[in-house]
């Protein structure tokens, strides 16, 4: 299908403001280490990188794609810790140019179990030119539109996925091109700034997709982050899309949902849903103009 993204009227984008460019101690070490250790350089590329990002994102304008997103959630440590265990297998949908996974090889979570797919690959290619890494970085990327991942699950008769071909323990991972080549075969996935593009139904869609991807082991893991809501609803979007903002007691509805739909309600008892919702952004960063305090979603689906 296509992307059910919403459109954007162009005069509704604010202008990139360098100033909003800012690091922690640990993106700036990261940063330094990864592309340049001259902070000019570093700054100067990263510049060129956003203005070169054909899309109004405002991750894109607030420069969250060098910010080290991934490891604000609470189980990133854990995470971190199962992969250098080994036998796990790392997916980052939407990964935008893939510096919250290189930060996760960085730590210690081995390249060859790790994967990162977004639907842009002008995103991926900006990636490698911002890393200077297209010929040497061991991480598989591959573009594909998760919304072509089908939705169909066997009926919640008690067997759930077992219903459907077993997944593929061999499978190579640098010749994966296609979501459907990874069901049931994923230890953790994590989407950042993904699920809040879209409007409820789609967020439901995309979230059976993801369970389909799922391994049903314990402490296999779906995470991420996304702009929230106090009370669930719709959000106030600056550039006019129509985008739904899910509390923490509706996002735990949410997937007890999915996983009563694909494997039957017995089996919710082993999912565990966590969510800590934060202040997000200054609105006025975000858009340019005044507007409400904004929040960002931080959950966990873990199977126990």
């Amino acid at each position: 299908m296509g992307n059910p993204e919403g459109q954007v009227e162009p005069s509704l984008i604010p202008a990139l403001d360098p100033s909003l460019l800012q690091f922690s101690d640990e993106e700036r070490a990261f940063l330094h280490a990864s592309i340049s250790p001259d902070e000019d350089t570093l700054k100067t590329r990263i510049y060129d990188v956003q203005k070169r990002a054909d899309y109004p994102y405002p991750c894109i304008r607030m420069f969250h794609f060098v910010n080290l997103m991934m490891k604000s959630n609470a189980v990133y440590p854990s995470v971190l810790a199962a992969g250098k265990r080994g036998d796990t297998l790392f997916l980052d949908l939407g990964c935008c140019m893939g510096t919250d996974v290189r930060k996760l090889v960085y730590d210690g979570y081995p390249a060859s179990r790790v994967l990162g797919c977004d639907l842009r690959p002008e995103y991926i290619q900006l990636g490698h030119e911002l890393f200077d890494d297209a010929t040497t970085c061991p991480i598989h990327f591959f573009t594909y539109n998760v919304f072509d991942l089908p939705t169909s699950v066997p009926p919640p008769s008690g067997t759930g996925l077992s219903d459907t071909p077993a997944p593929n323990p061999t499978v190579a991972i640098s010749t994966v091109t296609d979501l459907a080549q990874l069901r049931g075969s994923l230890t953790h996935v994590y989407t950042g700034a993904l699920f809040h593009l879209f409007d409820e139904e789609t967020q439901h869609g995309l979230a059976v997709r993801l369970a389909t991807l799922l391994k049903r082991e314990p402490g296999a893991i779906v995470f991420g982050r996304h702009q929230g809501l106090r009370e669930e609803g719709y959000i106030d979007d600056h550039l006019g899309r129509k985008r739904y903002g899910h509390s923490g007691s509706s996002w735990e509805r949410l997937w007890k949902r999915v996983f009563t739909e694909v494997e039957g309600e017995a089996f919710t008892s082993r999912v565990i849903v966590q969510t800590d919702l934060r202040e997000g952004p200054n609105p006025h960063l975000i858009a340019g103009t005044v507007g409400h305090q904004s929040y960002m979603l931080y959950w966990s689906v873990q199977i126990v």
